[in-house]
């Protein structure tokens, strides 16, 4: 049986509950955008027609996924509860950071197909030695049909205060999942390994191309190294979010050489492409998530457009050899 894995940047799902220790003020009742819980539930509503539409194209809801801009478990555990995703009996991990916005990475997974074994939230480890603060990596791992595998949901710092300021953020991010990966490796050596998340870096950025080693083609991957299959997306000029009105492919998920169709001698789960055109990887996109053209968003300034995410999914597919 194939199974699609997916990773969906939430936009801002909140609450509507002040937090004093972070800055969400603008999504409360009396904020600025006038968050109110009636706006709140048709967000979920709405987020909850996207994993919906996702499971009727693929036969069935993703295995894991990863989710960023969630405010906390409440708001994960309210989507899981929805009424299209009832299906799905979806568990929901999540971890507090010390992110300003008061927004994490999340993770949802199917009970019945993946056994947990752990999970934590792993801190970036900089090389200046200074404690990161922001987003932490949520890092899970277990079993799927008895073949282990750790997944790495992560959203690496924005580009907002520029490229390269910003930059240094994003490498600590690709070399943090890649040692932590390697460190599970070690302990499981079959383990396959999914990176999934908003990483504001394009394929070919050193973060992900260099210092996580995610190649471009699916051909002579080295052991412990990394395939991006939405490189090949990123160079037909797809994308996931609009950003100085182009598109751009920051959203990615990075498989581990041992899920490749090409690696010899190995069975269990491998990658299968969703087209003839050896795309191992999907966008997932329907014209109800648009709005001219661009991800229709829930707001557009302070107004409410009753959209889903500034941000598309992305896909991948494995089956069992």
């Amino acid at each position: 049986m194939a199974y699609t894995v997916m990773f969906y940047n939430l936009e801002n799902l909140y609450d509507t509950v002040d937090d004093p220790n972070t800055a969400d003020d603008d999504f409360t009742p009396m904020g600025d955008r006038r968050w109110t819980r009636d706006k709140y539930q048709k967000k979920l509503a709405n987020l909850s027609e996207i994993f919906s539409a996702v499971s009727s194209a693929h036969n069935g809801f993703p295995v894991v996924a990863g989710v960023s801009e969630v405010e906390n478990l409440k708001v994960l555990k309210d989507l899981a509860s929805q009424t299209r995703m009832a299906g799905a009996h979806y568990k929901c991990i999540h971890f507090e950071s010390n992110d300003a916005r008061g927004v994490e990475v999340g993770m949802l997974y199917r009970p019945d197909k993946f056994t947990l074994m752990g999970c934590e939230p792993v801190k970036l480890s900089l090389r200046s030695g200074r404690e990161y603060i922001g987003r932490d990596i949520l890092a899970a791992w277990g079993a799927i049909d008895g073949e282990m595998f750790a997944f790495y949901v992560c959203h690496f710092l924005s580009r907002r205060t520029g490229v390269a300021s910003s930059a240094g953020f994003r490498r600590a991010g690709a070399e943090t999942a890649r040692d932590h990966a390697a460190m599970l490796r070690s302990q499981y050596p079959d383990i396959k390994v999914v990176i999934l998340g908003d990483m504001n870096d394009s394929p070919s950025d050193d973060s992900l191309s260099g210092l996580l080693k995610a190649h471009k083609s699916i051909f002579n991957v080295p052991e412990g190294e990394y395939y991006n299959p939405f490189w090949l997306l990123a160079d037909e000029g797809q994308g996931t979010s609009i950003h100085n009105h182009r598109w751009v492919l920051y959203d990615n998920i990075i498989v581990s050489h041992n899920l490749l169709p090409t690696w010899p001698d190995l069975k269990g789960f491998r990658l299968v492409r969703f087209d003839s055109k050896n795309h191992y990887g999907e966008i997932f996109r329907r014209n109800f998530m648009l709005r001219k053209g661009a991800p229709r968003r829930s707001y557009y300034g302070n107004t409410f457009d009753n959209g889903y995410s500034d941000h598309l999914p992305v896909l991948i597919k494995m089956d069992r050899r």
